[in-house]
């Protein structure tokens, strides 16, 4: 399974913009708690916004920018590991996602969350699950949490532990990319009729979703098993 659609979720950090009552305060620890300059924040404003609605290749000169200007703050990094994943670039994403983790001493759960996942795709499921389980102490009802350590388990072949995070996963918040993991587990345990139920649960959701190839795949296996069982039983 391919955990794009959950990686873009691991909250990309916050860039609005202060008002203007704001803005003497930008030196110091105003616009949330991004404790930057002036210049820094406008950097870092424009390559999230840039980030958050799409284009992330134009985001990164922005996002370094930012780094450049503020080397001590993890926000800049965290998001630039996001702009460099969407853009395909795991060891840039990785790097900053560890610079973050290194900068926030592991105590910002979705940056653990983010490498935890490039170890994933690298097979890495044992480094990845370390991470995992180190966000989930951070953030122990973390839905996107659950989902990655979901994901792990699933491909570590804990089908049990899978489907637990799975629906730990659902039942904490709006993280319906775990439908899809259900469907996969359920598929896994021969039991169709739960997958076509986490496919619809998941399209109710998502009906565009990015994740919704996968599903209708699922869907048609499901179908064709119960299809099959029925032809046995007549």
């Amino acid at each position: 399974m391919k955990p794009t659609a959950l990686l873009f979720s691991l909250m990309l950090l916050p860039f609005s913009i202060p008002t203007r009552a704001q803005s003497a305060r930008i030196d110091t620890v105003s616009v949330g708690e991004l404790q930057m300059s002036a210049k820094a924040v406008r950097a870092f404003t424009k390559g999230s916004e840039l980030l958050a609605h799409g284009d992330a290749a134009a985001s990164v000169d922005y996002l370094r920018k930012a780094i450049e200007l503020a080397p001590a703050n993890f926000h800049p990094y965290h998001n630039l590991g996001l702009a460099y994943f969407q853009l395909g670039q795991r060891d840039c994403a990785a790097a900053a996602f560890q610079k973050a983790v290194e900068l926030t001493r592991r105590a910002y759960a979705p940056s653990l969350f983010g490498l935890a996942m490039i170890f994933y795709q690298r097979s890495d499921y044992s480094g990845a699950k370390v991470l995992v389980e180190q966000g989930l102490t951070v953030e122990p009802s973390s839905e996107v949490g659950k989902y990655c350590l979901g994901l792990v388990q699933f491909s570590m072949g804990d089908l049990v532990g899978a489907e637990r995070s799975a629906l730990e996963a659902v039942s904490r918040g709006n993280e319906s990319d775990a439908y899809v993991l259900l469907g996969h587990v359920h598929e896994r345990t021969g039991r169709p009729e739960a997958v076509v139920a986490d496919v619809a649960n998941y399209l109710k959701m998502e009906p565009n979703g990015m994740l919704r190839v996968d599903a209708m795949a699922l869907l048609q296996r499901a179908r064709m098993q119960m299809s099959s069982q029925v032809a046995v039983v007549r």
